[in-house]
């Protein structure tokens, strides 16, 4: 037997659900973030009785859950409800004439024409609006330039002046400072309810470690003391994100060792000293 069919025919994994240490995996229950998400909830509550709302800005540290509770927001709104959403990853629509094709592929079921100008794509956005409630999101903002988020900030913000519009609007940033970086004109007009998205205490870095671990790993790979060390080192130096990436790791070395639980000296090597 070669060493591929080897690895690729070995059931002995340690490994419960490996997908689960993923920095994307999105989990069913969301932790240590219900005031937040009730915050969210609460805001785009009015547009069910075609009411004015109140625009969001989520603000905090990369790693503190706002994706994830903007993502579990957005699910439970299209579960319940019959009002569409948008959202929007800065990170891949990076410019304004993307941001305005995604939210136009939503609402048409196709993309728009190459031919056809930005302001275009615009108009027809906006007149499709005044027929449905909408909530768009427009996460990692600060990746767009000043220049096209402040142009999209002005546009869509104004938009009710010329439009009868029931939509949502709520952006995510990394950074407070954000807001100074835009024009003036975007930073006069940019009222939102701001929601903080405190970095996580020791103690709930851990129920969150637990949770993942319990999930990922089978039992006994991984011991209750050693998801406190994790939490603790984590809460100090690093973030949740870099224990998942961490502990996805640490999990392939063991397998790879053909060890079936994880050692302290284990810890000191892959995380602890990283």
């Amino acid at each position: 037997m070669s060493i591929f069919e080897e690895i690729m025919s070995n059931d002995n994994s340690i490994f419960r659900n490996q997908e689960i240490f993923n920095i994307d995996f999105f989990p069913e229950t969301i932790q240590c973030r219900d005031k937040e998400l009730k915050s969210i909830l609460i805001n785009v509550k009015p547009l069910l009785n075609n009411s004015k709302v109140l625009n969001s800005i989520l603000m905090g540290k990369p790693g503190t859950g706002k994706t994830t509770v903007i993502k579990h927001a957005l699910m439970e709104i299209e579960k319940h409800t019959d009002m569409k959403t948008c959202y929007l990853n800065c990170n891949i629509q990076n410019t304004l004439r993307k941001c305005y094709s995604q939210i136009f592929k939503v609402l048409f079921e196709r993309n728009p024409r190459n031919n056809v100008g930005t302001e275009i794509i615009q108009v027809e956005i906006m007149e499709k609006l005044e027929k449905e409630s909408f909530i768009l999101v427009i996460d990692d903002m600060n990746y767009l330039s000043p220049r096209d988020s402040s142009k999209l900030i002005n546009e869509l913000f104004r938009s009710t002046e010329f439009y009868h519009l029931n939509m949502a609007i709520i952006i995510i940033v990394n950074d407070i400072s954000f807001k100074y970086s835009l024009e003036r004109n975007a930073q006069n007009i940019l009222q939102c309810n701001e929601i903080y998205f405190q970095e996580y205490t020791s103690e709930e870095i851990y129920s969150i470690l637990k949770y993942r671990c319990e999930l990922g790993f089978k039992k006994g790979v991984i011991s209750d003391e050693q998801i406190r060390r994790i939490s603790e080192y984590t809460a100090n130096y690093s973030g949740i994100r870099e224990a998942l990436i961490s502990l996805n790791l640490l999990g392939q070395k063991i397998e790879s060792e053909n060890r079936d639980k994880i050692e302290n000296e284990d810890l000191a090597e892959r995380i602890l000293f990283t």
